[in-house]
């Protein structure tokens, strides 16, 4: 669990789209894809792309972010198939940030399903055996994400240390979420080398027990790399490990590829896709981000 994330600089209007000054400016557009993946819930969160290492300023920048997801997959040949439309901010100043979200979630999947954010968005999915596991549709809005990071400054490498709060929005009765609060802690740690940065990421989540469920904490983990391929655009290429929140569900393993660039100085555009290398993780996830800064 995606994402956790660092924040997004634009720069002013005047300057060009694809022109910086700095490679804290590449590294903070080159990263725009796994930020955004951070609204999309906390399991994500944990592929948060590296920091810079250089000093922050200290003026407040915010960045609107609009996503869409679409994830498939299938528990005990069950299959499921979600999409969800998510819209959030993320507010900066120096090295703190401050990011809120939440998903309107449309699903197709067995009743004793919950989707939650399910791995799909959030948390491991989480099922119970049912003697009538029908496929059901249903939509609704999801669990708002609250998460908070502060950039660590540690000379030549880049890292940092965050929060995320699950708030149960979503409707419990219509299995869209747990109806029970989550909350983690997370840190990351990077190092650039030339135009590859390669990351590692690790997290801890407490989740809330909703009845009739016996779930565990979860730990979560993330390596990869970003290549800096120009001067305005990246390539991302991961691999995650998310522990399952109940034992009737093997852990979630899976590699990731996301590309970002800038569409126009203050317009940034992400694409990513994930697939699924455990039994019980998601096939495929695919998911598009625009995000607009102030």
């Amino acid at each position: 669990m995606d994402e956790i994330g660092m924040p997004v600089r634009f720069r002013d209007e005047a300057a060009p789209a694809a022109t910086f000054q700095s490679w804290s400016d590449i590294m903070r557009n080159s990263k725009f894809i796994l930020i955004l993946t951070v609204i999309g819930g906390p399991a994500f969160a944990q592929e948060a792309a590296p920091a810079s290492s250089e000093d922050p300023k200290p003026e407040t920048a915010i960045t609107l972010i609009a996503a869409s997801d679409y994830v498939t997959g299938d528990l005990a040949d069950r299959e499921y198939e979600t999409v969800s439309f998510s819209t959030g901010a993320r507010v900066t100043s120096g090295r703190f940030s401050f990011a809120a979200s939440v998903p309107y979630i449309v699903t197709s999947a067995p009743e004793d399903l919950i989707v939650s954010g399910g791995g799909l968005l959030g948390t491991s999915l989480l099922s119970r055996p049912s003697t009538q596991p029908r496929t059901v549709t249903r939509e609704g809005i999801g669990d708002l994400t609250l998460q908070a990071d502060y950039q660590i400054p540690l000379g030549g490498l880049n890292a940092s240390v965050g929060g995320t709060i699950k708030v149960p929005t979503a409707s419990r009765e219509a299995a869209l979420g747990t109806g029970e609060v989550d909350f983690g802690v997370n840190g990351q740690i990077s190092q650039r080398f030339g135009n590859v940065i390669p990351f590692v990421t690790a997290g801890y989540t407490v989740i809330g027990e909703p009845t009739g469920f016996s779930v565990r904490n979860t730990m979560s983990g993330a390596v990869g790399s970003q290549f800096v391929v120009s001067k305005s655009s990246s390539v991302t290429l991961s691999y995650s490990y998310d522990q399952a929140a109940t034992q009737l569900i093997e852990d979630n393993q899976s590699v990731g590829l996301g590309f970002a660039t800038n569409l126009a100085s203050r317009l940034q555009l992400g694409v990513d896709a994930r697939a699924g290398l455990s039994v019980d993780a998601p096939d495929a996830r695919l998911g598009i981000r625009l995000g607009v800064g102030f």
